[in-house]
């Protein structure tokens, strides 16, 4: 079982749904990250992925209530790493992960759709990315959804 702190809830919680998640080095040490419905971004160390085992995440960020991950890039601009993630709710937002083997984890209620842990920046103008993927060092690739119906897109990485 996989067990993780849900800020949003205000509890430890084992059936939270995954919707996105991504290999992310942390102190050489290979890492998933996962963001999960209602929307908190939790890390695990690959080496304590055990078939059978119990897991316990560390939350490092809560995105938001009301609000479900739709896919999640990681990318390399200046000398930092980002994530990239998309949602139904929020946007696009630009995370950085430059303290993310420091931050504090989350283990108490975050209040009133409130955020707490790792900051982010939501990105003017990517809205509807229902899908998206790194191209190449410079720019992702994103599958847009508006009124006039589905684009694919190429974009420059914030």
């Amino acid at each position: 079982a996989v067990e993780i702190y849900h800020g949003a809830h205000g509890a430890y919680e084992t059936r939270s749904p995954v919707r996105t998640f991504v290999p992310f080095m942390i102190d050489d040490q290979p890492h998933l990250l996962a963001a999960y419905t209602c929307t908190p971004l939790v890390k695990f160390p690959i080496s304590d992925l055990t078939k059978g085992e119990k897991v316990l995440g560390t939350t490092v960020a809560e995105l938001g209530n009301r609000n479900r991950p739709i896919d999640m890039i990681v990318y390399k601009k200046e000398g930092k790493n980002y994530l990239l993630l998309a949602n139904n709710a929020r946007g696009v937002m630009k995370i950085a992960t430059d303290d993310i083997q420091n931050v504090e984890p989350i283990t108490d209620r975050v209040d009133g759709g409130g955020t707490a842990g790792l900051k982010y920046d939501t990105i003017e103008g990517m809205t509807g990315v229902e899908q998206l993927d790194k191209l190449d060092e410079k720019h992702a690739i994103v599958l847009v959804s508006s009124e006039a119906g589905k684009d694919l897109q190429t974009v420059e990485l914030p």
